[in-house]
């Protein structure tokens, strides 16, 4: 029984096999060229009706370009405004000092003159109402006020020429001066016009020739500067340079007021750290002023104290002494010396 079921089984797939290989024999054979060939000829034959159903057109221009303008790129020209001319000007000359450079060596008590070239850069004439005046350091035994000898027109140069005297005192003296038209403005050189011009000297004694010198054990102090200066009501000094209402306050040493009706009329006081005393009727010397009991109380007083001198110490600690010369027009006249040594 077993063994004819297995024969059934046998002929079973026998007979399945060889249906199955009967049918693979009739299956035709797609041949891979014939096909490309085939596809390559249909994409063609559709190309070709479409592009013949599409109408030609010939493009036609449906606008018309503008040039654009060129824009003007010329720089306007530039006007430089043109500034007005102070009418009171002046220029140092080329040289300016025409005599007695800076730092000449004098003998004490020598008389000189001392010439300076001006240039009138203003608008202005310089008529003979104008004149030169002392600002400020030491006069040099000089008159205050020197009226021009001639009109000098702007544009032009002009020399003036001042007598002066070397001090008997030994040291480095500086004597500043400016211009000053017909109703009393000062006015001078430098970029504003505003800046005085000088003469500075050095006084030495000359030692005679000696086969045996003698030796000074004690030298004589360097003075720093001396002179005579005006304060009116609100002047403020600077004792270190001998300079009027100089342009910085923290450089000055002193300042004036004056109340007409009011009490005490004159005050002196000391600012930025100066300090002095009075010390009696004569110049003292260094030595004197650095024993001085020094304070920094203000002098008030209404009837002036004429000829007395005080010592003072300077905001640079610089020694020195002045005393009053006179009163007048509104304005305190004084003396004054300031060594070099503090």
């Amino acid at each position: 029984m077993k063994k004819n079921i297995f024969f059934a089984f046998i002929l079973t797939v026998f007979l399945v096999a060889c249906t199955n290989a009967e049918e693979l024999q009739t299956t035709p054979t797609l041949d891979a060229t014939r096909l490309k060939e085939t596809a390559i000829s249909l994409v063609i034959a559709d190309l070709t009706k479409t592009q013949a159903a599409i109408p030609t057109r010939t493009p036609t221009s449906t606008s018309t370009s503008t040039p654009i303008p060129t824009i003007d790129r010329t720089r306007p020209p530039i006007f430089t405004p043109t500034g007005e001319i102070s009418c009171n000007k002046a220029k140092a000359g080329n040289p300016i000092d025409i005599t007695i450079s800076d730092d000449t060596v004098m003998d004490p008590g020598k008389a000189f003159s001392k010439t300076w070239r001006l240039e009138n850069i203003g608008s202005c004439t310089w008529t003979r109402l104008y004149s030169v005046v002392f600002f400020s350091g030491n006069s040099l035994g000089a008159r205050y006020t020197h009226s021009l000898q001639q009109p000098v027109e702007p544009g032009q140069m002009v020399d003036i020429t001042v007598d002066m005297v070397a001090p008997n005192e030994i040291g480095l003296f500086q004597s500043n001066w400016m211009l000053s038209d017909s109703g009393g403005e000062l006015f001078g050189i430098g970029p504003h016009g505003d800046a005085p011009f000088w003469v500075r000297i050095e006084v030495v004694r000359m030692m005679e020739s000696s086969p045996t010198p003698t030796p000074s054990t004690t030298p004589a102090p360097v003075i720093q500067v001396a002179g005579s200066t005006a304060l009116g009501n609100d002047d403020q000094l600077d004792l270190d340079r001998g300079m009027l209402n100089p342009e910085s306050e923290n450089e000055a040493d002193l300042l004036y007021h004056y109340r007409p009706g009011n009490a005490p009329l004159h005050r002196l006081s000391p600012i930025n750290g100066a300090r002095w005393a009075a010390v009696g009727t004569t110049a003292p010397n260094l030595t004197a002023c650095r024993q001085a009991g020094l304070s920094s109380d203000s002098l008030n007083f209404d009837e002036i104290p004429f000829g007395t001198y005080f010592c003072y110490q300077t905001s640079k600690s610089l020694y020195g002494w002045f005393y009053i010369e006179g009163f007048g027009d509104g304005k305190l006249t004084i003396n004054f010396l300031t060594w070099a040594t503090p």
